[in-house]
């Protein structure tokens, strides 16, 4: 393939991929000023700078545009991999001390929470009033769970959770302090920075999470 001259089915492919990823963003912030319920399908088209079709062809609903946009924060732009691809990942899978590994965890996954954490707040209060929108909260939700739940298994290699509470409730309190809601709150309300926000978690969830250390141990 010459590349000064790709062919027309690539050209067409790239230009579909930069309207998407335009929409996505324009998208997101029309989410996040006017609700999903306030956000219409044309404005979000005239922020993009394309037609209303346009955004229903790619998109078809407004409860798939928000899960794609969701998708996209968790994602990110400039390394768009999973989580579990990410080098910070595999720095916390490589740490032996459940308590070092879990702020690892805390940080890495703390650059999607700043990205994601308003749009997903959209998408948990839309859900309360319409149905299609909850069963597509569900499923991010769900995701989020078997991957904090990952996390939780990963330190139970490295050291003992607490015993006084089920696997499933640890998971409960894992997601509930490191959420969305609880990030939205302290970042947009409380006015905390990021920094502080992240060392106020690496501080509590290793004593809400993990097993004491033993008596004498360093």
């Amino acid at each position: 393939m010459d590349p000064e001259n790709p062919p027309v089915k690539s050209i067409r492919r790239t230009k579909a991929d930069a309207t998407r990823r335009k929409i996505i963003k324009a998208a997101h912030k029309e989410f996040v000023a006017r609700g999903f319920h306030g956000a219409t399908m044309a404005g979000i088209a005239a922020r993009a700078g394309v037609a209303s079709q346009t955004v229903y062809f790619v998109f078809h609903t407004k409860p798939e545009l928000i899960s794609a946009v969701i998708d996209a924060a968790v994602l990110g732009d400039d390394d768009p991999r999973p989580p579990q691809t990410q080098p910070w990942w595999a720095e916390m899978m490589a740490e032996p001390v459940a308590a070092e590994a879990l702020k690892i965890f805390i940080r890495g996954a703390g650059v999607v929470f700043a990205r994601a954490a308003s749009i997903s707040e959209v998408l948990r209060a839309a859900a309360l009033t319409d149905e299609e929108v909850r069963r597509t909260h569900q499923f991010h939700e769900n995701l989020r769970r078997d991957g904090f739940g990952q996390v939780l298994e990963l330190l139970a290699a490295k050291g003992p959770l607490r015993e006084d509470y089920s696997l499933d409730e640890l998971t409960d309190a894992f997601m509930t302090v490191y959420g969305d809601s609880s990030y939205n709150l302290l970042a947009t309300e409380r006015g905390w920075s990021h920094d502080q926000i992240m060392a106020w978690l690496c501080d509590i969830l290793p004593g809400m999470l993990l097993a004491a250390p033993a008596s004498g141990s360093n």
